[in-house]
């Protein structure tokens, strides 16, 4: 399957499609806290992605976070080639996105084939997203581990960093 599959099925599915073991781990909780296995590890061995949550107390909103963070991990680590811009249309508004889009991992898997097949130019992908350069600069360095991604790239392409 494609990677587009794996960022666009259902959390239920993307779920039976890891490996999913439990583990105690710390955080919020006290002494009731290492009693339970309520920490998840997923691991989507087609991919080689392997993700852990133990925020919460329950297993069941950690299994929740741990697959949201999985999608981003797929969309930061598995480049395809482009798609036609013509498919391609900005899940945002007003050249904003919240990271709790359900889109908001494909499109970020969008950007960087983008910049990944264009030597780190971020140009493109604007282009194709109809947003202006800065605004998707913008949306960009709102997450720390897609910017890191995007200065991975540019430099792999002798670009200098992206700024602000």
């Amino acid at each position: 399957m494609h990677r587009d599959t794996y960022l666009q099925m259902p959390l239920n599915e993307l779920l039976r499609a890891c490996k999913v073991s439990g583990f105690q781990g710390g955080g919020p909780g006290g002494q009731f806290r290492n009693k339970t296995n309520s920490g998840v590890d997923l691991r989507l061995s087609v991919f080689n992605l392997a993700i852990k949550s133990c925020e919460s107390r329950s297993a069941n909103e950690n299994k929740v976070h741990a697959l949201h963070r999985l999608r981003l991990a797929i969309a930061l680590n598995v480049r395809e080639a482009p798609k036609d811009p013509s498919v391609l249309k900005f899940p945002g508004s007003m050249g904003h996105i919240q990271p709790s889009n359900a889109a908001y991992p494909q499109f970020i898997a969008d950007v960087l084939d983008f910049v990944a097949a264009n030597g780190g130019d971020t140009k493109e992908a604007a282009r194709a997203f109809d947003l202006t350069p800065s605004a998707l600069t913008k949306i960009l360095h709102a997450d720390k581990a897609i910017l890191a991604k995007i200065q991975e790239l540019r430099r792999a392409g002798g670009k200098p960093d992206l700024r602000r």
